[in-house]
């Protein structure tokens, strides 16, 4: 491999291109809360749907069946709160929190997912937010990875 094709980051499979980030409507809730230790960036359901957008189908291990997912990767989430490259943790609703690598969110389409079969993703199938893992590598569905997917996720902020 050249050094110049080393540097570069692996191409994800965008099913849809960045939109302008449109302003929040009143009343419209927080979805996710990017923090970098320096301040605190609040995004709508409808802000993370106006980022790049990843789609693909996947095997989510606790409800043990497949869905196409469709949401945002964490590598776009860590560049917009400007900490592209570190490990990131993402917290949940109910006090859950997990680390992801950085080595694999820069690497694989890793994502938080909105929607699940075309549709938002409800809370029974552990939405509104969850963060979902790609098929492959297979390690991503073996027993250490099962705490990478965080479900009612809510905030994600470089890990310390």
């Amino acid at each position: 491999m050249n050094p110049a094709s080393k540097s570069r980051l692996p191409a994800f499979t965008y099913v849809r291109a960045a939109q302008p980030t449109p302003k929040a409507k009143p009343g419209e809730r927080r979805a996710l809360t990017i923090s970098t230790g320096q301040r605190e960036l609040n995004l709508t359901l409808g802000q993370l749907q106006a980022m790049p957008a990843v789609r693909y189908t996947t095997h989510h291990p606790q409800l043990k069946r497949s869905f196409t997912y469709e949401g945002v990767t964490l590598r776009d989430l860590a560049a917009r709160g400007g900490f592209l490259g570190r490990d990131l943790r993402v917290y949940a609703a109910n006090g859950f929190a997990s680390t992801i690598r950085a080595d694999d969110y820069m690497n694989w389409p890793i994502m938080l997912a909105y929607r699940a079969d075309g549709a938002p993703i409800p809370i029974l199938q552990k939405g509104p937010l969850t963060v979902v893992l790609p098929e492959r590598p297979e390690r991503f569905h073996a027993g250490e990875y099962s705490a990478a997917w965080v479900w009612f996720a809510e905030r994600i902020a470089p890990a310390q």
